[in-house]
């Protein structure tokens, strides 16, 4: 399957263009950072913390192509990398807060990117402020063993702190006849977190499932929202600028991707498909026909580095909150779980960092 797949992305990369010269980058000697941090740090007390990042589609808008019963072989290749921390693409922190306090400013983000924590706030009779506080007394203090009680009230909290999916991952831990209301829960939550079981979104179909496999209490959330401050200045023009851009661009990933789609149809494909897509390739053929181009782009006054702009920014914030999430436990194994586009500059970012080890995902999700 791996073999046929390739073979397929040569032969739609040659008819596309994918294989035309690559962007390239300057390397001035006089203008180098003054040190590289490339790499691990030898001497470094408790070990690397070990990151493996899974760029994936957004599978939400693939439930034909990529059944749930479809992800059994990855799943399993990831529980067998027993990840001790999974990092989703779900908005981080106090991002939602700041997004709809700032509601002028950052204009349809909240209603596209959070989910309504009303019915969760009501059934605790807290306030966001104090939700929040109650959540990480709840999490600093958590026993070893979990009842029901604990954890409707604690799948209340994240669900009031804008953090469903880590709401969903609770639910899941409970038995079917536990998953009723009190502790916090209401009917309306009920209702919202048995829909959200069944939810194609890889940030339950894959990490919540597999963190309820491992036995995790928590997901954590990485992206970055805020960052679409990046756009307040870019006006109407952008986004027909980036549209004809991508028309214009001969370097398409859109054939491959539709190509490698169709190759789909059984967990042993999908496990390729998710092969393909994170290889080197693919990869540097997004950058060529994305980002890249977006950086040269010259109509409208460089509009387009607008997007660029943005683009890296929220992928810096994002690599900075999985340090966070990392701090508590030095030397832990983290699975990054990223739209595939992220990939490439994630891994990048994460680079740099003291004590990070990348671990290869071919290796990991081997036949």
């Amino acid at each position: 399957m791996k073999t046929m797949i390739a073979a397929l992305v040569a032969t739609v990369s040659l008819s596309a263009g994918v294989m035309a010269q690559e962007l390239a980058f300057d390397r001035a000697r006089d203008n180098t950072p003054v040190l590289y941090f490339s790499g691990v740090q030898s001497e470094l007390a408790g070990g690397a913390t070990e990151v493996l990042v899974l760029g994936t589609p957004h599978l939400n808008g693939m439930r034909d192509e990529i059944p749930l019963a479809d992800l059994a072989l990855l799943l399993n290749r990831l529980e067998a990398f027993a990840p001790d921390l999974i990092a989703i693409e779900s908005a981080a922190l106090f991002n939602c807060d700041i997004v709809r306090r700032y509601a002028e400013i950052y204009e349809g983000v909240a209603n596209r990117y959070c989910t309504d924590p009303t019915p969760a706030l009501a059934g605790l009779d807290l306030d966001p402020v104090a939700a929040r506080i109650a959540l990480y007394e709840t999490l600093r203090n958590l026993p070893d063993t979990l009842e029901p009680a604990q954890r409707r009230r604690l799948a209340a909290l994240f669900y009031a702190t804008d953090d469903a999916n880590s709401a969903a991952l609770q639910w899941m831990h409970l038995a079917p006849d536990e998953r009723v209301e009190g502790d916090g829960v209401n009917a309306d939550l009920v209702q919202r977190l048995n829909q959200r079981l069944g939810s194609h979104n890889e940030t339950v179909s894959i990490a919540a499932v597999l963190g309820e496999r491992l036995g995790h209490q928590r997901l954590h959330p990485m992206d970055d929202r805020m960052s679409q401050i990046a756009y307040v200045f870019s006006g109407e023009a952008l986004s027909p600028t980036l549209r004809e851009m991508w028309q214009q661009n001969p370097v398409g990933m859109g054939p491959i991707r539709q190509a490698l789609a169709e190759t789909l149809g059984s967990p042993e494909a999908v496990l390729a498909y998710y092969r393909e897509l994170n290889s080197a390739a693919l990869q540097r053929g997004t950058v060529d026909s994305d980002f890249g181009p977006a950086a040269q782009n010259t109509a409208n006054d460089n509009i387009t580095r607008h997007y660029l702009a943005w683009w890296q920014a929220r992928g810096l914030h994002m690599a900075g909150n999985v340090m966070s999430a990392a701090a508590a436990e030095p030397g832990a194994r983290i699975l990054v779980i990223v739209g595939a586009s992220h990939k490439s500059y994630f891994e990048a970012y994460l680079d740099q960092m003291h004590d990070i080890e990348l671990v290869d995902l071919d290796t990991v999700l081997h036949d």
